[in-house]
């Protein structure tokens, strides 16, 4: 073979690479800019929407929210996603309702229940769509419902509540005044895991696959094993998510984990991590939670009703997604 035969290696025309920029930008840069406007727009006509009282909710309800996205962030990153949060969340709290009130356990006891019951659902989750080879989408979407069939069986269709001030001191309380402990856990779950996004090699290895994984599983990367502690992280911190969403609504009712499917997908892509995977991280996912938070509490506290809530949030993910999304890789979001 000659050297006049061999071919150059192909490299991303600078046009693309201008776009890619671009976009990178405009991912950061746009969910910074639109919770600045909320906060002005709902301050100037909601005067109760920055009155202390609210802040402290909106602290108390950013918390879960915070918990659950964070988990689902990483599997996203990686080019997947996970439907199954919300019915994770709701099976955590009702196991943890029967565990307390029927069994008597101790909160410690009692989380650790909880967590186990996130991981096993992360295991189920990754061995349909690592073993079984379903498409994530899929999979989440049909674990979800198995979860949600379970927890139904464990509350027998109706609530259970909690009358236990010392365990709704666990995620309403304030170890620092003004910012319910729900809270604080999530940021500090928040900053170790931007950190493990950037820092270490999990983070590195699951953006990698996001990025490519053909070229991960080339490169000598683990694929199976990282998908697989990526849907293990995001069911457990959906487990704790629940675990104090009950504490902090002190009932687990069939319904309580309705609606954090939307919000949490909602929040990591308003957030800047796209859904074809390679591009994101936990760092962002603070910034789309803060914004489905003040978006929900703002309209709430306008008088706008749930159902035109949800259109609007359908809206802006699909606006999300167009400012994230590189369309040469379309095919990677059910993947």
């Amino acid at each position: 073979m000659s050297i006049d035969s061999l071919k150059p290696v192909e490299t991303l025309p600078r046009w693309h690479i201008q776009q890619l920029l671009r976009r990178e930008q405009r991912a950061i840069i746009l969910p910074v800019a639109a919770l600045f406007i909320l906060v002005v727009w709902f301050g100037v006509n909601q005067p109760a929407f920055l009155s202390p009282l609210n802040l402290v909710v909106m602290g108390a309800q950013a918390g879960p929210l915070l918990l659950l996205s964070l988990g689902a962030t990483f599997v996203v990153l990686m080019g997947g996603i996970d439907l199954s949060v919300g019915a994770v969340a709701g099976l955590s709290s009702a196991l943890s309702a029967v565990l307390l009130q029927h069994f008597g356990l101790s909160f410690g006891l009692t989380f650790v229940a909880a967590l186990a019951t996130g991981i096993i659902a992360g295991l189920i989750n990754a061995s349909f769509s690592t073993l079984m080879r379903i498409p994530s989408f899929i999979a989440t979407l049909a674990s979800g419902s198995i979860f949600t069939g379970v927890m139904l069986h464990v509350l027998n269709g109706s609530a259970l509540f909690v009358d236990n001030d010392d365990f709704s001191s666990l995620a309403n309380g304030q170890l620092i005044p003004n910012v319910p402990n729900v809270l604080l856990l999530g940021l500090a779950l928040w900053l170790v895991l931007s950190f493990s996004t950037s820092y270490t090699r999990f983070g590195r290895y699951i953006v990698a696959i996001g990025a490519g994984e053909r070229i991960a599983q080339l490169s000598g990367i683990p694929v199976k094993r990282f998908k697989t502690y990526a849907f293990v992280l995001s069911g457990s911190l959906a487990a704790v998510g629940g675990f104090f969403l009950l504490s902090r609504l002190g009932s687990a009712t069939p319904s309580i984990g309705e609606g954090y499917v939307l919000d949490s997908v909602a929040a990591i892509v308003v957030g800047g991590t796209a859904l074809s995977g390679g591009v994101g991280g936990a760092a962002r996912t603070f910034s789309g939670v803060a914004m489905i938070t003040i978006l929900s509490n703002g309209l709430n506290v306008s008088g706008v009703s749930p159902f035109t809530q949800e259109i609007v949030k359908g809206f802006i993910i699909v606006l999300a997604v167009l400012t994230t999304i590189d369309r040469q890789s379309l095919q990677n979001i059910i993947k």
